[in-house]
């Protein structure tokens, strides 16, 4: 997947703003692409320990996750609930 550094910053904001949204009390994350599919690593502090966490998205599911709606708050559940097991959220 070849991509512009527009492209790539704009997934980033899009993923900030899903992560802010979750409320995590801290973490890092990246976001990198693959062949259809975005992946975010994140690092959360949590109870004192850093966990680390992967998080899949497709490109279209990001892109129609930028505004507030249904598919937003699919990716925000489906992210809940994968942190959520881990004990991060």
């Amino acid at each position: 997947m070849t991509l512009s550094i527009l492209e790539l910053a704009d997934a980033r904001e899009i993923v900030r703003g899903l992560l802010e949204q979750l409320r995590l009390e801290a973490y890092l994350f990246e976001v990198e692409p693959h062949a259809r599919n975005w992946e975010v690593r994140i690092d959360c502090g949590i109870n004192e320990k850093w966990q680390s966490a992967v998080l899949e998205i497709s490109s279209a599911q990001l892109t129609a996750s930028r505004e507030a709606g249904p598919a937003r708050d699919a990716v925000l559940s489906a992210w809940h609930e994968q942190l959520g097991a881990r004990g991060v959220a």
